[in-house]
């Protein structure tokens, strides 16, 4: 009824409004017979402007009712005969359509207003509320800087008073430190193009100089874009709160990289685990021991790392810490190469506030060195079971703190030959270790003693006869607590087997030797192979180009002259190679032998240097001769005598630059009778000088050496200067520092001439 009554108050205004005018027209008809509408019009006017357009209208087809009906002919009925009247009538309806329609869109204007201002008077309200509240700073402002309104909390946030903000102290633009400038101008950018600023941070200089950082947004307050509303948070608690924050994420940071640090470095696999069984911390030794980072690690399950097999192995233990119980056990884990690793675990529970188990940490120790070292040791003495039952061994101990002997067996006399008595002085064993090995020796045996309950080592001992005797030990540690109390084990002569390495050894260096001197001799060869082919060819060469061309061609004189001096000289140098091929070959099988006669070797001397005069000033070398007229007569070969100093002149005359010079001596000593062959010209490497005189070997290999030959000259001289009985030997300061070769007969090959 309540919904019903609002509804038909309007339509009850209306009937009341256009009866009235009724009544009115009716009294006062004789004054408003010309214009019978006229109090209707007002009616329909009243309805429509407080009931609306609907309201009008039925105030509009009540008004036609009662003037068809009470005034116009014939009167009290409803029936309109005059057309006049109809006109009339037709009138009135297009009037008051129109005044309802008017007065309508008034109404609604109206009602439109009254919205608008109970929404900008709500929203004035809420503005109020917010600036006096004074949760943030609220100011408005105008586009030149200054702040025309401000709330306390603004005020309070920058410094300033309610009497600076009246005399214009307070200026936006003039508190913005330069910093931040760039930042305030793309704002009021951004302010002009849609007419709001998003929030952003920036400082304001107080009233005494310090600064406040803050959160500002600001909104245009009109469409001129004069004014401007900004909200101003104070961020210098959330400031503070961070910076605290940060100092607190650091500090718990650099606690961690210390509790990381601590974790990561000791022998011991270290994680966290919650009650869902997932990793939540683990140091560095599970990355090193799978292969997976810690971070990789962070989040999965046990099941997830160690795989099925091992994951069901160790779940009855995780149940049984999680109920609230320490528990410890061993298990095997593969690590990331796939290597099988023994771990001893431990399961520690960790208990919440209430008391419920809320995780874990596992303790994983790898003592596979440790199961190694228990099965090395139970491997030893199986083999030191069957070993004493072979060899001679000595049982014994010694008190760790003073180093001496508390038991010693009696075989040390058979295999080391001291009394038993003797082991029991102070320092006995150190006295009698092989010098070499005495540091070394106690300094092992001190620091593993200290460290590792089982280890072996060799070294030596003098007997009492002064031998050297090597000995195995084997060495067993007994603790008190941490400290190593009794040491005992065994000494074992394996003496019979160092012997044998050392022959093992010397016969390995031997054939190694023998191997890398087949290898040099097979160098050798392979070089000397290409040198003599180069040798043979180039004199062929000339030989067979000077044939063909006097076979096909007609020369003068001199050419044929010269071409018959060609390949005679080529002729004799191939004569000459493939002689000392012959004698090396000779010399090889062992089949070269010696003419023995009385020689004079003066004269043979003197007929060599007359044979490379010509070789000599052909180079501009100066060859200078030095006789002791005692020197006589030597029982030799006098060829190969010959050929020693053939090849000795050649070789000083072939390496000799121009200009330079070389010198034969010849001298009779005590003993033997000497020749010296010096030259000035390139001169032996230190490192060459001792394979000088061996067969095939050159300073200078290449098939682009400077200088020909094929390295077997000196090593004829060599082997026929030992056929005679003499040595040959060659000097040489150094590369461009010439050299001396010296040659000597014994004396026993010298005749003295009558």
């Amino acid at each position: 009824m309540k919904g019903i009554r609002p509804r038909l108050a309007p339509y009850a205004v209306t009937l009341l409004a256009v009866s009235g005018a009724l009544l009115l027209t009716l009294l006062f008809k004789t004054l408003l017979t010309p214009t019978i509408f006229l109090l209707f019009f007002a009616a329909v006017a009243v309805s429509s402007w407080y009931g609306g357009f609907k309201t009008g209208l039925f105030a509009s087809f009540l008004s036609i009712v009662y003037v068809s009906f009470f005034f116009f002919e014939p009167v009290f009925s409803l029936s309109i005969a005059s057309t006049d009247n109809k006109i009339r009538l037709g009138l009135f309806v297009l009037v008051t359509t129109f005044i309802n329609w008017l007065n309508s869109e008034l109404r609604l204007a109206k009602q439109h207003l009254e919205q608008t201002t109970a929404q900008l008077q709500s929203s004035d309200t809420r503005f109020r509320r917010l600036t006096e509240s004074n949760i943030i700073g609220v100011i408005v402002a105008d586009m030149n800087g200054a702040i025309i309104e401000a709330n306390d909390a603004f005020l309070q946030m920058v410094g300033y008073t309610r009497e600076d903000l009246l005399t214009g102290l307070i200026r936006w633009q003039n508190m913005t430190p330069l910093e931040y400038q760039e930042i305030s101008d793309r704002s009021i950018s951004q302010l002009k193009t849609s007419g709001v600023c998003q929030l952003f941070e920036k400082e304001y200089i107080r009233k005494d100089g310090s600064r406040v950082p803050v959160l500002i947004g600001s909104a245009f307050l009109d469409d001129q874009q004069q004014q401007v509303v900004g909200y101003v948070l104070d961020m210098s608690q959330q400031k503070a709160a961070l910076k605290s924050t940060q100092q607190l994420l650091e500090t718990l940071s650099q606690r961690e990289d210390e509790l990381r640090l601590i974790t990561d470095s000791v022998p011991v696999l270290i994680s966290y685990v919650d009650a869902e069984q997932r990793y939540r911390f683990n140091n560095k030794g599970y990355e090193e021991l799978f292969g997976i980072s810690a971070s990789a690690i962070y989040g999965k399950q046990i099941k997830e790392i160690l795989g099925e097999s091992v994951y069901q192995h160790t779940l009855p233990y995780i149940k049984t810490v999680l109920s609230g119980e320490k528990v410890t056990f061993e298990n095997q884990v593969k690590d990331k190469y796939g290597v099988i690793h023994d771990i001893s675990t431990t399961y520690v529970p960790r208990f919440s506030q209430s008391g419920q188990v809320e995780g874990f940490v596992v303790l994983n120790t790898d003592i596979t060195e440790r199961k190694l070292a228990e099965k090395a040791l139970k491997e030893s003495e199986a083999r030191l079971r069957t070993l004493t039952e072979k060899v001679r061994v000595i049982p014994w101990e010694v008190e760790a703190s003073t180093g001496n002997f508390t038991y010693v067996g009696p075989q040390c006399v058979d295999i080391l030959g001291y009394p038993v008595a003797d082991w029991y002085t102070d320092n006995f064993w150190y006295e009698h270790i092989h010098p070499d090995d005495r540091g070394w020796a106690m300094q092992y045996c001190y620091e593993s003693s200290l460290l590792v309950d089982n280890y072996e080592f060799e070294y030596r001992m003098l007997s009492a006869d002064g031998k050297i005797i090597w000995l195995y030990d084997i060495v067993n540690v007994v603790r008190d607590g941490e400290k190593p109390r009794l040491l005992h084990g065994f000494m074992i002569d394996i003496s019979d087997r160092k012997q044998v390495e050392q022959e093992r050894e010397q016969l390995l260096a031997r054939e190694q030797a023998a191997r890398s001197a087949a290898e040099t001799a097979n160098r050798i060869k392979d070089e000397f192979l290409g040198t003599l082919s180069h040798e043979l060819r180039t004199p062929l060469n000339a030989i067979l180009g000077w044939t063909q061309l006097l076979k096909n061609r007609t020369f003068d004189s001199n050419t044929t002259a010269l071409a018959l001096e060609t390949i005679e000289r080529n002729s004799k140098s191939l004569a000459q190679l493939i002689e000392d091929i012959l004698d090396v070959s000779d010399i090889i099988r062992g089949q070269l032998r010696l003419n023995t006669q009385p020689v004079e070797l003066i004269p043979l001397v003197e007929a060599t240097i007359n044979n490379l005069r010509l070789a000599a000033q052909a180079k501009d070398i100066y060859l200078e001769s030095q006789f002791d007229p005692a020197v006589g007569v030597v029982i030799g070969d006098a060829n190969r005598i010959q050929q020693i100093l053939w090849n000795l002149l050649t070789n000083a005359i072939k390496f000799t630059p121009a200009g330079g010079k070389v010198t034969i001596q010849l001298q009779r000593l005590d003993h033997s009778v000497q020749i010296r062959v010096s030259d000035t010209g390139l001169g032996i490497s230190p490192e060459f000088l001792p394979y000088v005189f061996e067969r095939f070997r050159q300073a200078d290999g290449s098939s682009t050496r400077s200088h020909g030959g094929l390295g077997l000259g000196l090593g004829l001289v060599r082997h026929l200067v030992e056929l005679h009985g003499g040595t040959v030997q060659a000097e040489s300061p150094g590369i461009g520092q010439g050299a001396t070769f010296i040659v000597n007969l014994p004396r026993k090959s010298i005749v003295h001439s009558p």
